[in-house]
């Protein structure tokens, strides 16, 4: 795979804006947020014992070797074909499970604009499946154009993150002015509780870590952005603490402005900016809000749409899957077979999640929702598995350092601490996947459908692995 194939487009900017659009998710916010002020605990836990480590891996295998499939090329390099493939296959399908189940969270909250007339829309599986597929389709034409002409709509975009962001902070603030906190914050709200609800509580810290996922996604397409080894690392760096902070002060926000037992997770964000908005004469906000968050959830699906692509590319150019995934488009030089055929899963999985019941009642909306959400959780976290027990051995394969290679401080022993941190958050997250979220309508179907869907997945990915192979 030669470099002069791709066009370097993303300088530092467009890394760092690319980090924020695609990885804060406000969705994110409100689903902690359930949880009280014991939310904040868990945030603050979830940066220190993942994103530390993520962070400080993504840097220095970037910086040292920069490649096109981040991840996927990392774990081939360090495990061999057969993990590499896996690791890619898990790292690309996740991601066919992520873009409905953001869409639907972009769905939700476009109706805000429209009052009561969009709220009769929220639970209509027909206007649902109207947004989810035509934004899939819509941002697998724009990854075909090309990143030339989508990161700006990624930047743009980006408003939809930083605007709902600031106005649920600011929300916070006046609520607190003008009424006072509607929940208490104390000294033992802050700390789960270890009696009743205490797996209710702990099982969202899956979520959170989650929430801090992502930032190799400019480590992908590493030979499309300028001086990859400097930019990536430092790029991921300030996205990192600049996601912190929208975490962990937003959710601050929403339990001022509103008590945690009201919040509805698809649209938690907007309902507490609205109801301060109204009180203080400007009741538009909430519906501003609602639009702009849509937005970013178009923007990031697009985000990862384009990079999710290029790792079928790789995995096809080394002809461990189907050879015309790595094809490029004659024009644009991107992966358009690849995008094409993510589409079209995507679809299929989003039909399945939505309309189709394993085992007792049917699934709603919020039911199709949270399938989706922890089977991306779990197919997701495999890779970073991968991630951190490659770190330290391709640390030991290295030999010297290449110039401008970014190494984690500490020497042996805090490469050690950092991906046995990272490995344990990670084994830790996937574990509390299995607990059904609070008021799910059929415990079965969602524990039905969360093993078999990712049984199908892996097994799938060894079947491909196999027949390429022969």
């Amino acid at each position: 795979m030669t470099q002069d194939r791709f066009i370097r487009a993303l300088g530092l900017r467009d890394v760092i804006l690319m980090n924020i659009v695609a990885i804060v998710g406000l969705r994110w916010i409100a689903r902690g947020a359930r949880t009280g002020p014991a939310s904040i605990a868990l945030w603050t836990l979830a940066c220190l014992a993942f994103f530390v480590p993520l962070a400080y891996a993504v840097s220095e295998l970037s910086s040292r070797q920069p490649e096109q499939g981040g991840l996927y090329a990392w774990t081939r390099r360090a495990f061999g074909p057969v993990h590499g493939f896996i690791c890619g296959w898990c790292l690309w399908v996740n991601n066919l499970f992520y873009f409905p189940s953001l869409l639907l969270f972009g769905a939700a909250n476009a109706l805000a604009p429209f009052g009561e007339a969009g709220a009769a829309l929220a639970g209509s599986k027909g206007y649902a499946s109207v947004f989810v597929l035509g934004g899939i389709w819509l941002t697998i034409g724009i990854g075909i154009i090309g990143l030339n002409a989508g990161k700006w709509i990624q930047n743009i975009g980006s408003a939809g993150t930083w605007g709902p962001a600031g106005l649920l902070i600011a929300a916070g603030a006046v609520a607190l002015v003008t009424q006072g906190s509607a929940t208490p914050f104390t000294a033992t709200s802050l700390v789960p509780p270890l009696g009743e609800g205490f797996l209710d509580t702990v099982s969202l810290w899956s979520a959170m870590c989650f929430a801090f996922s992502g930032f190799e996604i400019t480590a992908l397409m590493g030979q499309e952005v300028k001086r990859p080894e400097r930019t990536i690392p430092l790029g991921v760096f300030i996205a990192g603490g600049v996601v912190a902070a929208i975490y962990v002060l937003g959710s601050i926000a929403v339990l001022v402005a509103l008590p945690a037992d009201s919040l509805h997770e698809l649209s938690g964000i907007t309902d507490a900016i609205d109801r301060v908005g109204t009180r203080v004469g400007l009741p538009a906000l909430g519906g501003a809000t609602g639009a702009m968050i849509a937005a970013s959830a178009f923007a990031g699906t697009l985000s990862w749409m384009a990079s999710a692509a290029r790792v079928p590319f790789a995995a096809g150019v080394d002809r461990v899957m189907p050879e015309a995934l790595g094809r490029l488009h004659p024009r644009y030089r991107t992966p358009h077979v690849a995008l094409v055929v993510q589409g079209i899963v995507a679809t299929a999985i989003f039909v399945a999640s939505v309309f189709f019941a394993i085992a007792g009642a049917r699934p709603t909306i919020q039911d199709g929702y949270d399938v989706m959400v922890n089977l991306t959780i779990l197919i997701y976290f495999v890779p970073y598995l991968y991630l951190f027990l490659a770190l330290p051995r391709l640390r030991q394969t290295a030999g010297r350092r290449v110039p401008g290679e970014i190494r984690i401080p500490g020497g042996a022993l805090g490469l050690w601490a950092i991906s046995l941190t990272g490995f344990l958050a990670t084994a830790i997250s996937l574990g509390l996947v299995f607990v059904p979220p609070p008021g799910t309508a059929s415990v079965i179907n969602y524990e039905a459908s969360l093993l078999l869907q990712a049984a199908a997945v892996v097994g799938i990915g060894f079947l491909l692995y196999r027949r390429r192979s022969a």
